[in-house]
Parts: structure tokens; C-alpha cells; sequence
């Protein structure tokens, strides 16, 4: 008996170019920034509050995704088709 396959579904066109995705990003690099002139600039608290915007931008960039903001997710049935 031959077996038979699907092609999957072409991913999404927009290669990653999400309002997710960019909020993560400018919030790392915002973020590392700062920290980078805390070590420059003896400046501890600029190192502590470069390490809070990426803490937050990460959290922003998860619930942005969760919310329908970043890639589309496949669905159960399309994972088992393949």
C-alpha cells in the first residue's frame, strides 16, 4: 500500500516583520544601550535600568504575540497533517 504525503502550507509572507517582533527588538536594543553607557559612564543605575527595558520588552513582545500581533501560529490539525 503506497503512503501518500501533503505539501504544508507555505509559511507567512511577511518574514518576521511584526509589531511583535519589532517591540522586542527596539526594547533589546534600547535596553542595551543603556547599559552599554552604565559601563562607559560608571553608572550602575543606568546598567539596572537598561536591564529593566529589556525585561519589559520581552514581556511586551510575548503578550503583543499572544495577542495576535506576531507570526500566525499553525493550528493542531495542520501540525498532525504533517
Amino acid at each position: 500500500m503506497t503512503k501518500t504525503y501533503t505539501v504544508p502550507p507555505p509559511p507567512p509572507h511577511n518574514e518576521g516583520k511584526t509589531v511583535a517582533a519589532y517591540t522586542l527588538n527596539f526594547g533589546v536594543v534600547l535596553g542595551a544601550l543603556f547599559i552599554g553607557l552604565g559601563m562607559v559612564l560608571p553608572m550602575v543605575l543606568l546598567v539596572w535600568i537598561g536591564t529593566g527595558v529589556i525585561a519589559v520588552s520581552i514581556i511586551a513582545g510575548i503578550v503583543l504575540s499572544l495577542a495576535g500581533f506576531g507570526q500566525p501560529r499553525r493550528r493542531a490539525s495542520e501540525a498532525e497533517a504533517r
